[in-house]
């Protein structure tokens, strides 16, 4: 993918925002990029944004259903995972598409997600992309609960689950009042198969292996995560094409100039 003049100077990454939709208009994901970008064109942040990623809940995750786990009457609909270089208001950034929550987060990438399936505007990762919202347990303190859940909790999960790809978001803040309240954002993408499969989900040859899994795992998560938060749901991820809308920027920016040149 080609950058622009702009952000091959300016490509630092400064702020990861994640925004989590409970209904989006579409889930045709041509839709639903053209309405961003023009978003993005319209409040002149294109040149802010480094990379964009949209995952959506659509017919390619139909058999992940069996997954999906809402909490108090909301559902993930919809994942944009943005990489700014600078901060933008969040209102210039998003749509007003009913929100979950909008948060800052700090990430790390404990298992590389598999390449895109082909270089289309809208490149979708093979599988599914499995997104876990959570609160810390109470009890104990914020500090041992991140500790855990990096150190230890990454590796058990890996392991009894068929992941091929796994990143853990911390959320650092809130970029909204009535953000739902969690503490930690997971992104473990999963073969296709694990859709329709609890075997292959749990990484499991046998049943007793499999219930070996789900215990161990289950044991894990208990330890740092306050299980009655947990809200989950499997999407397709999409990683967007931005390169056509700097260059739509750029292009507007030159006209303007050549209006107003004497």
């Amino acid at each position: 993918m080609s950058a622009s003049p702009l952000s091959a100077v300016t490509n630092t990454v400064t702020h990861t925002l994640k925004c989590l939709f409970e209904q989006l208009p579409s889930d045709n994901i041509r839709e639903l990029t053209a309405l961003l970008k023009q978003h993005w064109l319209q409040h002149g942040v294109s040149d802010a944004i480094v990379a964009a990623r949209l995952a959506v809940e659509d017919g390619a995750v139909a058999d992940a259903a069996r997954w999906r786990l809402p909490q108090q009457g909301q559902s993930i609909q919809g994942l944009l995972s943005l990489q700014l270089r600078d901060d933008r208001p969040l209102d210039t950034l998003i749509p007003p598409w009913p929100l979950i929550g909008a948060y800052s987060v700090e990430s790390r990438e404990i298992t590389p997600p598999p390449a895109p399936e082909n270089d289309t505007a809208e490149e979708r990762t093979p599988g599914s992309l499995q997104v876990c919202l959570f609160r810390f347990r109470r009890d104990i303190s914020r500090a041992n609960a991140i500790d855990y859940w990096r150190d230890e909790h990454a590796v058990i999960a890996c392991a009894t689950q068929s992941t091929v790809g796994y990143r853990q978001h911390l959320i650092t803040a809130k970029q909204t009042g009535n953000s739902t309240d969690f503490d930690g954002l997971v992104e473990e993408y999963f073969p296709s198969e694990a859709s329709h499969s609890s075997l292959v989900f749990f990484n499991a040859q046998t049943a007793a292996q499999r219930q070996d899994h789900i215990t161990q795992l289950t044991t894990s998560s208990s330890r740092f995560i306050a299980m009655d938060s947990l809200m989950v749901n499997h999407l397709s991820d999409y990683r967007l094409n931005i390169t056509d809308t700097q260059q739509s920027l750029d292009l507007q920016l030159s006209t303007s100039k050549r209006k107003v040149t004497p």
